[in-house]
Order: C-alpha cells, then structure tokens, then sequence
C-alpha cells in the first residue's frame, strides 16, 4: 500500500471520528478471538492433569515448613562440596606451582641474577600469583558451575521466593 493510499484512508477515518487506537484494539480482538475458535476445534485436552515432578518438587521448595531447611540443605550442600572437593585440585596446583618457584629460583641463580631481581619476581610476584592461583582457582572452578546449574534448574528464584519477606520485613524491597 502507499503512502498516498494509506493518507487517504486514514484521513476517510479521521473524517468518521473513529480513533485509531479503537480499530486496533478491534482487529487485534477479532484475530484473538479467532485463534480461540481455531483452538477450540482442534486441540483436545483432558480435564484432569497429573501434577509434573516439577510442579511437586516447586511446592516442596517453596512451602513454609519445609522451604527454609531445603533451601539451607542445598546452599550447605554446594558449600561442602565446594570446600572439600578444592581440598586436592588445590594441593595439587600448589605443588606444581612451586615446584616451579624452585626450578627458576634455580635458573636465576644459575643465570646469576641479582638478588633483588630473584626477591621482587620469583619470592614477589611470582610466589603470590602461585598462592592466589592455587588457593582461589579450584574453589571458583567447582562453585560457580554449580550455581549455574542451580540457577538453570530454578532453584535460586524459589529461594529469593523464601527470602522475600525477610527482604521485605529489613527494607530492602517496597
């Protein structure tokens, strides 16, 4: 359609003292209303649904009696496993990680660098990278997959479900 068509009818409507937003509101009515009537024809439901395990396990999660201990189960669960499970990747990193201080503390001996090189790289920057590396990658390795799949699985909107009348009670929502 035109732009001079399209001007022409509108302003045939405008002359009707029709508004705009009126017959959009009618045509997008109409076109619900006949996808009613086309679904109606043809999809057939039964009148009693069985209750999916999600909807079961959504009710256990968020209920008053057992939601609170649930929720503290879960967030307890990822913690020891976090802790734990970082116990030897940790262990394991850390001595790696130093045993190659040693190996270019030797290096720089042998290269016969000044010690206050050897001090500030290998004893500085060097040894509190292998410390920060191997005390924080594995716990961040083991955690935050985890919360995602908890997030995925929608566990964590059913806890800020819990915890909204305790926001709710300290201010922190409206």
């Amino acid at each position: 359609m035109s732009r001079q068509q399209q001007s022409t009818i509108f302003s045939k409507i405008d002359n009707l003292d029709i508004n705009h937003e009126q017959i959009r509101d009618e045509m997008v009515k109409d076109i619900y209303d006949t996808a009613e009537e086309i679904a109606e024809r043809n999809i057939a439901s039964s009148e009693v649904e069985k209750e999916s395990w999600g909807e079961k396990f959504d009710t256990l999660l968020t209920s008053k009696c057992l939601g609170f201990p649930m929720m503290l189960l879960m967030l307890g669960i990822v913690f020891w496993v976090t802790i734990v499970g970082a116990n030897y990747p940790s262990a394991m990193l850390a001595k790696f990680l130093f045993w190659i201080e040693g190996h270019l503390s030797n290096l720089f001996v042998a290269l016969q660098a000044p010690e206050w090189l050897h001090g500030m790289l290998i004893k500085g920057v060097y040894r509190t990278l292998a410390w920060v590396i191997s005390v924080m990658l594995p716990p961040m390795a083991i955690f935050f997959p985890i919360f995602t799949l908890l997030e995925d699985l929608g566990l964590l909107p059913r806890v800020a479900f819990n915890l909204d009348n305790f926001f709710k009670k300290a201010g922190g929502q409206w």
